[in-house]
């Protein structure tokens, strides 16, 4: 699940259309497939979108809440010790769709890569992703591993070997368990921003997005079907058309909309509800979790309405502080809430009311985000940003050693 930061980004509205006759030659299919002039649509600001932010800290909220009141049957009982319907017989079926919360954000983080990347050499472009991802997501490993390792959890005692390919992030092509089942996230987010990175590596532009998403979006629906796992596994089908949107979406905010974004995202839309409903092979497992399947249409709809409203600007009188401070903390939430946050439940199940159990620790969640976010990630991050800057990134050797 990303959780991506946001980047100052220049003020293109001096862009002016070609004059007279100029213009007249331009072809409709050609003027289709240009960027639209910038000051024709919402203006870029420099801070960070707080809307964003705030969406970004419900969907991590809604996952914290769908782990400790929303999961199937089967792991509310494990986990409380006591059937679902006796600890949340209303709010379990209301709260299983946090596992929603997910697809919201990949859909921000389409967006917000793009923003972040905009103007950024593919060099620093590959020093933010690394900076941002590694420190926290080895920070909630060792607190992690040190919980299932040290303390009697609902998650047993994992060979050790899953903790070392987890440690590289590349645990889902090895092969390889999660160590914490949320990590799942991380594969998807990662080869986005692998990809991605030839984009950028070309220099961002408005054209090359578009044919970016209309490649990705002609790979995913192909994938499925070639029976090529390896193509699969890097295409990641049920996840690409949220990401597509999300960049649709963020040219949308940075010139202005036009049918041909408008098409990507509702393509998107229909490729993102298909895989969600799919029989097999989808997001969900029927068998466990079987909503009315018009639910799932309209939170996914939701979704995408939401990431709209930001696109077009109509969020932008939203400039709260602490959203932004939300927004810091989604990561570190998201990564750390499910070992340390069931085996606390699993452990409290029976020490007073559920609502009691789940309120105190998902506040204790979250200042524990705060203070990993302030005293670790942040420092850490900054210090591995300042070391990776400093390296020449070259495939050269460097200068040898002087010798006695």
């Amino acid at each position: 699940m990303s959780q991506t930061d946001q980047r100052t980004l220049p003020d293109h509205s001096t862009r002016q259309p070609r004059e007279g006759a100029d213009v007249a030659r331009v072809s409709p299919a050609r003027a289709a497939a240009e960027p639209p002039a910038a000051g024709a649509g919402p203006v870029v600001r420099g801070n960070r979108l707080a809307a964003l932010d705030g969406l970004r800290f419900l969907a991590a909220l809604s996952v914290v809440l769908f782990h400790f009141v929303g999961q199937t049957p089967g792991a509310m009982q494990f986990v409380w010790g006591r059937p679902y319907y006796e600890t949340f017989p209303t709010a379990h079926g209301y709260l299983a769709f946090g596992r929603l919360g997910v697809e919201l954000f990949f859909l921000i983080s389409g967006f917000v890569i793009c923003m972040s990347a905009w103007g950024r050499a593919p060099r620093d472009f590959f020093i933010s992703r690394v900076t941002r991802l590694y420190p926290m997501y080895w920070a909630a490993i060792a607190v992690s591993a040190a919980v299932i390792y040290l303390f009697d959890t609902p998650f047993g005692h994992p060979n050790p070997r899953m903790l070392f390919a987890n440690l590289t992030m590349l645990q889902a092509p090895l092969g390889v368990d999660n160590l914490d089942p949320v990590y799942w996230t991380l594969w998807p987010e990662l080869c986005f921003y692998l990809t991605f990175s030839v984009v950028v590596w070309k220099g961002l532009t408005y054209q090359r997005v578009v044919i970016f998403c209309g490649i990705w979006t002609v790979a995913a629906v192909l994938a499925p079907r070639a029976g090529i796992p390896l193509l699969t596994l890097l295409v990641n089908p049920t996840s690409a058309p949220f990401f597509i949107a999300g960049l649709a979406f963020y040219l949308m905010y940075r010139f202005r909309p036009t049918p041909l974004l408008w098409g990507i995202v509702a393509m998107s839309w229909l490729l993102a509800l298909h895989f969600l409903l799919a029989p097999h092979g989808g997001r969900n497992n029927w068998e466990t979790w079987a909503p009315w399947r018009g639910w799932l249409v309209l939170v996914i709809t939701v979704f995408f309405l939401l990431i709209a409203a930001v696109a077009l600007g109509w969020t932008s009188w939203m400039r709260w502080r602490w959203l932004t401070v939300a927004g810091t903390l989604t990561f570190p939430l998201y990564l750390l809430h499910d070992v340390i946050g069931v085996s606390v439940v699993h452990h409290f199940a029976h020490s007073g009311s559920p609502w009691a159990v789940v309120g105190v620790t998902v506040a204790a969640l979250v200042a524990l985000s705060y203070v990993v976010q302030r005293f670790v990630e942040r420092p850490v991050a900054r210090a591995a940003r300042r070391w990776l800057n400093s390296a020449a990134f070259s495939l050269k050797p460097p200068p040898e050693r002087p010798r006695a």
